[in-house]
């Protein structure tokens, strides 16, 4: 499964395009599976993106809910039907949709923002003011890592 880690900013060109981070790309596998999916954030006004192994897990998640339940109807509603697969062309370019960059507010540039199985696409000044702000909730908090889920 991919590790997507630190924070990278492109240009947006003319036709929409953006350049996934070099260090993003080469996370992806070759050949048809070099996608990544795309939808608006639930949480916060950016983007958030996965590879296919992270997108699996959270349809197999779905079959956890009862069918037609609040929980299901929420995630397959605001995260699965909003995903966008995206490949990249030969220069390692995605297109992100019109009505997604409009949410986030991305016009001219993107910042790309690691978060382990997972990035965010965010409009860079929107990310500043969100990483003071969270660097700022964090300081002086002891943060504790959870112990890793077994498969037994």
């Amino acid at each position: 499964m991919a590790l997507f880690t630190g924070t990278y900013e492109n240009k947006v060109d003319r036709k929409g395009r953006v350049s996934l981070p070099s260090i993003f790309r080469s996370q992806l596998p070759d050949g048809d599976a070099r996608l990544v999916y795309v939808y608006r954030s639930p949480a916060l006004p950016a983007l958030e993106a996965c590879d296919q192994a992270f997108m699996d897990r959270l349809a197999d998640s779905l079959e956890a809910f009862d069918m037609f339940s609040d929980e299901e109807e929420d995630l397959g509603g605001v995260i699965l039907a909003d995903a966008r697969p995206l490949s990249l062309d030969g220069e390692g370019r995605i297109m992100i949709p019109a009505e997604h960059t409009a949410f986030a507010g991305i016009e001219e540039r993107a910042t790309f923002v690691g978060r382990g199985r997972r990035f965010q696409i965010w409009h860079p000044d929107a990310y500043g003011e969100h990483a003071a702000a969270t660097r700022a909730r964090a300081r002086g908090r002891t943060l504790k890592l959870r112990p890793p889920e077994s498969d037994s």
